[in-house]
């Protein structure tokens, strides 16, 4: 059961995790019940005195680079020129009570600077509280 109501965009204020110092938001926009855009924009804090590294995926369904599929609740964006195309680059979004976005398998390459990685996962809670993320190994 989705329940987001059509045109309805779910998204967080932030993205905190002070114990690897990253920060950001993430935000999925739904048309008559599909997911029609994902957001996701993490800014990694530097080392005292360094710059820090963001990554950005933004992409909107219908973009000329990635082809989008859906089953059931979940619809998955796959990256059609990814920076290393040996790897898969894709990402899967999650209808549910909350909304999750696993990018396992989505290639931080070519989205994020030096020393920067995407998380895992995001969930964006149905409550507008703050996201839950995963983040891979250091």
């Amino acid at each position: 059961m989705r329940p987001h109501t059509p045109g309805e965009r779910k998204s967080t204020p932030a993205i905190s995790k002070s114990k690897h110092s990253v920060k950001g938001d993430a935000s999925v926009t739904l048309t008559d019940g599909k997911v029609t855009r994902v957001v996701v924009d993490v800014y990694w804090c530097g080392l005292p005195g360094r710059p820090g590294y963001s990554c950005l995926i933004d992409a909107s369904r219908g973009d000329s680079d990635a082809k989008w599929s859906e089953a059931g609740d979940t619809t998955r964006i796959h990256n059609a020129a990814p920076a290393n195309p040996t790897y898969p680059d894709r990402m899967k979004v999650t209808l549910g009570q909350d909304i999750s976005i696993d990018l396992a398998e989505a290639q931080s390459l070519g989205r994020c600077g030096a020393g920067a990685e995407l998380p895992r996962t995001i969930v964006i809670p149905a409550k507008r509280a703050a996201c839950q993320v995963q983040l891979g190994e250091p």
